[in-house]
């Protein structure tokens, strides 16, 4: 049972036998304290629910906490002790009911879901450049919640919500349940469905190889690199856009959702697969694969694989080679002074007097490495563009024109576009004249989007990946509900064409890209699954030499 509604049964209780003790002294000794007394249940209950909400399984309880105030309106003994008696039963009848009853205290995720959809309808400024149908989305996604409610399920809930937030392609769109730490795993294996021994990547030329191969499929001939034509008798990128899994991750860009789509596809599945591949011999062959598991930690390590940076801290340094250091930026946040004051000199001092230090030792190529940048300050962005860009003064990006009065951003009635509002520039210092390597990846989202956007064409900066960045660089706000945290992108920012920023519209298309895409190929493969290189890595310094 909850907390609160404990304490309502064992204090009223104490207090209720207290009183029943009380009518025949309080009888006799005539007192107002004594009268007042006969009140104190229905305070504390009062009081408690006021703090933590009505529940309709504790009726029996709230109303038995209020009958001893008949004890203050008639002093008569018996009917003092005949009200406590009453109260005590009604009590105690409580709490097989709340035991026994599915509604007791339930989570109202029906609720929370219409509230966070209509503050989400009122507030999202990309709504008509994601072409967003509301009524749609409301009719598909409702039945979800109600089924979640029903159930009382706060893991189909919180999956219901993925789901949703997918919808919108936009990587500032998500939900974090209250009780988050204790549903991630159950939620992963609802979702990633069944581990049959590997995972899957998109080759560049768009075949589909076997990598986290397990070591009992080499009884078939499949190892890491094999190549495989079909999964279950279909297409395996086809079979991948029925995944579950694949229905509740967001992407913001398509071209980013090519190159990881085939990985969804190795989870879905019964108790086994047949999966068609080609053999050392180039014959196609199939095989019959028996479900190991949960597919959720070989996933994992594929993408890890695939996305991961530099191994050291944030904003650390790691020497790459003599000609090359690399420093690796997990967020754009430095430390909460900084933060709270708006001033980065302390970060830039550091960044800046490391350079001196790399340029006496001869040190021609920096990486700034952002794969996986969770975003963050955009104060951080303006601070580390500021140290690498040539000197003078090169734009930032654009507010959208707020209207108070209207309550939303105005639209140029001959243009249809966003109306502009102020322009935002930073002042440039060059100092550093060689090579600038930016990594990025799909999950270097918001201010990572931002900081490769501002340093992308800049003389000496070349942006590497297997993908663009993540494509989402709005402001965000959102609503606190119930049962979690519902946030969106709330705050217009534009470009210098007065065109969205980088978020993708209706085409599925962010504004970013990249300046060599790396190929994931066969050498690829090797390096990352099998050697364990830092492939990417290797080919931007093979780029310059």
């Amino acid at each position: 049972m909850n907390y609160f509604d404990i304490l309502i049964i064992i204090i009223n209780l104490a207090a209720i036998a207290g009183l029943y003790f009380l009518a025949g002294y309080a009888t006799r000794v005539i007192s107002t304290k004594w009268r007042i007394c006969y009140i104190i249940p229905a305070v504390v209950c009062l009081a408690i629910v006021a703090l933590k909400g009505y529940d309709a399984c504790m009726l029996p309880a709230y109303i038995g906490s209020l009958l001893p105030i008949a004890g203050f309106i008639n002093e008569k003994e018996k009917v003092r002790k005949l009200s406590s008696i009453t109260s005590a039963v009604l009590i105690v009848i409580a709490v097989p009911i709340c035991l026994l009853n599915k509604s007791y205290r339930a989570a109202d995720y029906v609720q929370d879901f219409k509230d966070g959809f209509e503050c989400m309808q009122k507030h999202y400024v990309l709504a008509e450049h994601k072409g967003a149908d509301w009524d749609e989305l409301y009719d598909r996604y409702l039945p979800m919640f109600k089924e979640a409610n029903r159930e009382q399920d706060e893991v189909a809930n919180y999956i219901a919500w993925m789901k949703f937030c997918a919808e919108f392609h936009d990587g500032h769109v998500g939900y974090v349940p209250n009780k988050v730490e204790d549903i991630e795993d159950e939620m992963k294996n609802r979702l990633y469905g069944n581990d049959y021994g590997l995972s899957l990547v998109t080759l560049a030329d768009g075949r589909i190889a076997a990598v986290s191969v397990d070591e009992t499929l080499s009884q078939y001939g499949i190892t890491t690199g094999t190549i495989i034509t079909k999964w279950d008798g279909a297409d395996p990128l086809e079979v991948a856009r029925k995944s579950e899994y694949f229905s509740a991750v967001t992407f913001a860009d398509r071209d980013n959702e090519a190159f990881y789509l085939a990985t969804f596809a190795a989870g879905v599945g019964g108790e086994s697969v047949t999966v068609t591949y080609l053999d050392e011999n180039g014959v196609e062959k199939e095989a019959l694969l028996p479900k190991l598991g949960s597919y959720v930690e070989r996933a994992e390590e594929t993408l890890k694989i695939l996305n991961g940076g530099v191994e050291t801290g944030h904003l650390m340094w790691a020497d790459i080679d003599e000609k090359t250091a690399c420093l690796r930026i997990k967020a754009m946040m430095f430390d909460t002074d900084s933060a709270e004051s708006g001033d980065f000199s302390k970060m830039k001092n550091g960044i800046i007097e490391k350079l001196d230090e790399y340029r006496a030792k001869g040190v021609e190529n920096i990486v700034l490495d952002m794969r996986g940048n969770s975003g963050g300050d955009s104060q951080v962005v303006k601070a580390i563009a500021e140290i690498f860009a040539p000197e003078g003064e090169h734009y930032y990006a654009t507010d959208g024109k707020w209207d108070d009065e209207a309550g939303c951003y105005l639209t140029d009635p001959e243009t249809g576009k966003f109306a502009e509002g102020k322009k935002h520039y930073f002042t440039g210092k060059n100092l550093w004249d060689g090579n600038i390597i930016i990594l990025v990846n799909a999950t270097s989202v918001s201010a990572a989007d931002h900081l490769t956007y501002v340093m992308q064409g800049m003389e000496n900066v070349t942006v590497f990946g297997f993908t663009e960045p993540n494509g989402s660089s709005q402001g965000i706000g959102g609503i606190k509900l119930e049962n979690g945290q519902f946030v969106f992108s709330n705050a217009l920012l534009l470009d210098e064409n007065g065109d969205v920023l980088i978020d993708s519209g209706s085409d599925y298309e962010s504004g970013n890209d990249i300046d060599v895409r790396v190929s994931l190929d066969e050498a690829a493969i090797e390096s990352l699954f099998i050697n364990g290189e830092d492939y990417l890595m290797e080919q931007a310094l093979a780029y310059f030499e």
